[in-house]
C-alpha cells in the first residue's frame, strides 16, 4: 500500500530545467507590465499642471495670473482690510 501524503514521485516528472525557464518567463512578463505602468504614471506626471502652469483671471484684471500671482493680490487685499478693522 502506498502512502496518500507522498508525493516525491509527482516532482520526479517535472523538469527543472523547463520550470526555471517558465518561471522566468512569468518574471519577465510581470517586469515587462511595471515598466509598462511606470511609463504610463511619468507620463500623467509630466502632463499635469503645475502651480507655475495654472492661470486664473481674477474679476477685473485683463490678465491671467499664475497661482503665486493670485495669492499676493489677495494677501495684499487681506493686509489692507485687517488695517481698516484696525482703525
Amino acid at each position: 500500500m502506498t502512502d496518500p501524503l507522498d508525493h516525491s514521485a509527482d516532482f520526479e516528472s517535472i523538469d527543472p530545467w523547463q520550470d526555471n525557464a517558465e518561471a522566468h518567463d512569468i518574471i519577465n512578463r510581470v517586469l515587462q507590465g511595471i515598466v509598462e505602468r511606470l511609463d504610463a504614471i511619468e507620463k500623467y506626471v509630466q502632463e499635469m499642471p503645475t502651480v507655475d502652469k495654472t492661470y486664473y483671471k481674477p474679476k477685473g484684471y485683463d490678465d491671467y495670473l499664475n497661482v503665486k500671482q493670485n495669492y499676493d493680490i489677495i494677501y495684499e487685499r487681506l493686509t489692507e482690510l485687517e488695517k481698516d478693522a484696525d482703525e
